[in-house]
């Protein structure tokens, strides 16, 4: 729309006030004014005050000038703007009467402000804006000339080739321009169209030249069993003026295949076992089965089964009978895991190749009920059995009551679980223990009233200590539990538990291989080989200990034999894997190093050494310990003792 800079004073009669032009609040950029908006008031805002603006009690007075090209201006009657008025209400809406706009005009609209009166001599007057009203449609009453088809006959052949049928639409109409639009009807009936178009073309880019019409081969194949095929079309402008005529008609012969039909009822393998579909279906597969061949069957044709209103991708059909896959998002799309779904329907279309978006043939419904429902909260893996946002057991001993550790001490009673419960817990829903040992639940935990989700429950039955013995000894006794609401059922993680079933043995005590020959059993200077290589600690051989198992070694020196004044830094354990073969005579230690574990035993010292033994992680038994005087000294003569090591006789 043409416009010029507002508030300019000078640009029109001395004294007079220059404002915006006004904007026809319903024009397109250009100025053009749909049609539809013609019969009516034409809506105009005032964009900008004008100098004086009425107050409460006087009025103002706008009367727009219509000059039309090629005619001389027309003053429209005056419209009161009655008092008060202030800047606020900008922009100012008033109209102009439709009688104005019942004839196609191009129109410089522009008005004048005067106050008091509308014969005032001072007024405002405004620039001016172009604009359109168009009531001529394309080819206005002229015959239209009939569309030409590229080909005739239309073949499943050229469809197949052409994925765009182009028809050409004569360029002969009278009044053709820019954002022209052709509305295509396609028909089996030699007969004017009643209904909707089949295709609107995009609009125009030239208003002149060659005009097809790329209409999508779907479109033909909606008419597979006929035998011609007759088009009409129309023509509508950009305001929307629509020829009233159809054109004089095309026509072309088809040679389609014919339309498939009698279409058998899906079968839904997953609901016809037991008549309900849960998650341990959709961890195996729920699919749509079309059963058998349907009339006219083609190779190529496409299947789209429709799930409780949801469309799945499209499938070849190769051959039948043949079944389609539906995915968890879908299954779970209307809410199936959080309420049971009764009536589900469940169907399929036939489309020929190549139809994305025809109706197709439609097969009758089937109704299935779908419940995906489950205790607790749902997890990312799901439909998995497996939920890993469940909660860990808690296994507790009548005796040792430490989580997660049995030994042969618990035996004299029950074994304690607990866990926290699930989220949104429903009164009477289960949790079901499991231990390695049994095939069925050891435990179970039903719902209570006012149970809350997160507070750690005891199952409501202990497990025998039988059922503990059978599992046997090891370190990684895996338990875990099952949710039920009846529907679904989730599986925790497993907890580890270390389990020792048997009575702990009392292995024999370890004994010091150099203190043999030594005088008094003592480790002294004179020993050999030298205790600062190494004190040796023998561990016996002992047919409890089996191929494998894991001995470690304990050291602990002490200031004063045999036990008095432990010295902490002295403390060091010792690792052997058992072999049966290499220690069928033993194994011996060899407690190094010197400096830190034998050095500060120097005068008239002990030291202690004890094993265990730990088979799969688990700690069969320990021995009783054995203890060695140690003596390094030399000469005890103060003020300078000496003493022996690596390096010879000295001071320490």
């Amino acid at each position: 729309m043409n416009t010029s800079t507002a508030g300019q004073r000078g640009a029109g009669a001395p004294g007079v006030f220059v404002i915006q032009a006004p904007t026809v609040v319903d024009a397109l950029p250009d100025g053009l004014i749909p049609v539809r908006f013609t019969f009516s008031p034409l809506q105009i805002d005032i964009v900008e005050p004008w100098t004086v603006l009425p107050v409460a009690g006087l009025s103002a007075f706008v009367i727009f000038i219509w000059d039309v090209a090629g005619a001389a201006p027309t003053e429209l009657p005056p419209i009161e703007l009655r008092g008060p008025i202030t800047a606020l209400d900008f922009p100012y809406r008033v109209e102009i009467p439709e009688s104005w706009l019942l004839s196609s005009a191009v129109v410089n609209l522009s008005f004048r402000v005067h106050n008091v009166r509308p014969d005032s001599p001072t007024f405002d007057e405004s620039n001016s804006v172009t604009i359109t009203i168009d009531h001529d449609a394309p080819g206005r009453s002229r015959e239209l000339d009939p569309a030409i088809f590229p080909v005739d006959p239309i073949t499943e052949g050229y469809l197949g080739a052409n994925p765009l049928v182009p028809i050409e639409i004569p360029d002969t109409y009278f009044d053709r321009k820019v954002g022209d639009e052709v509305l295509i009807y396609l028909s089996a009936i030699n007969s004017l169209p009643t209904g909707a178009p089949t295709l609107i073309s995009s609009p125009l880019p030239t208003d002149s030249g060659p005009i097809f019409v790329d209409v999508p081969r779907d479109f033909f194949r909606r008419f597979p069993g006929a035998r011609r095929l007759y088009c009409f079309y129309r023509l509508r402008d950009r305001a929307a003026n629509l020829n009233l005529a159809f054109s004089r008609v095309a026509e072309v012969e088809l040679l389609l295949n014919t339309p498939p039909s009698d279409l058998p009822q899906p079968q839904v393998p997953a609901y016809d076992a037991d008549l309900l579909i849960d998650r341990a279906d959709a961890r195996r597969i729920v699919s749509v089965r079309v059963p058998s061949d349907y009339l006219g069957w083609n190779p190529g044709d496409q299947c789209y089964v429709e799930w409780d209103g949801i469309l799945l991708p499209p499938v070849e059909v190769i051959s039948t009978p043949f079944s389609v896959p539906v995915s968890w998002p879908v299954l779970i799309a209307n809410g199936a895991d959080l309420r049971r779904l009764v009536d589900v329907g469940v169907r399929y279309f036939i489309r020929r190749a190549g139809d994305t978006v025809g109706p197709g043939v439609v097969s009758p419904w089937t109704l299935v009920t779908v419940d995906m429902t489950i205790a607790g909260r749902d997890h990312a893996d799901a439909p998995a059995l497996l939920n890993r946002t469940l909660a860990l057991v808690n296994v507790f001993g009548s005796v040792s009551n430490t989580a997660n550790y049995l030994d042969f001490r618990d035996s004299i009673g029950s074994v304690r679980v607990t866990f926290p419960l699930f989220d949104n817990p429903q009164l009477g829903e289960v949790a079901d223990l499991y231990w390695p040992s049994r095939p069925g639940p050891v435990a179970t935990y039903t719902v209570k009233p006012f149970d809350i989700g997160g507070a750690t429950v005891t199952f409501d039955n202990e497990v025998d200590w039988q059922v503990i013995v059978d599992g046997g000894t090891n370190a990684r006794t895996l338990v875990h539990y099952r949710t039920s609401n009846f529907v679904n059922e989730q599986l925790s993680p497993d907890q580890v538990v270390s389990v020792n079933v048997a009575p702990p043995v009392s292995y024999p005590r370890p004994s010091f291989p150099q203190s043999t020959a030594a005088t008094n059993f003592i480790l002294t200077c004179a020993t050999q080989p030298p205790i600062w290589d190494g004190v040796q600690v023998l561990i016996g051989p002992d047919s409890r200990i089996q191929h494998g198992d894991l001995v470690r070694l304990t050291w602990q020196g002490y200031r004063q034999s045999p036990d008095v004044d432990p010295i902490p830094e002295t403390l060091e354990t010792f690792d052997h894997t058992w072999d049966e073969v290499a220690d069928a005579a033993g194994y011996t230690f060899l407690v190094l190093p010197y400096e830190l574990l034998i050095k500060p035993l120097k005068d008239n010292a002990g030291a202690e050494a004890t094993y265990t033994v730990f088979r799969g992680g688990i700690p069969t038994g320990t021995s009783s310990s054995r203890f060695v005087q140690l003596d390094r000294v030399v000469n005890s003569s103060p003020p300078n003792p000496t003493y022996c090591g690596p390096g010879g006789n000295g001071p320490e």
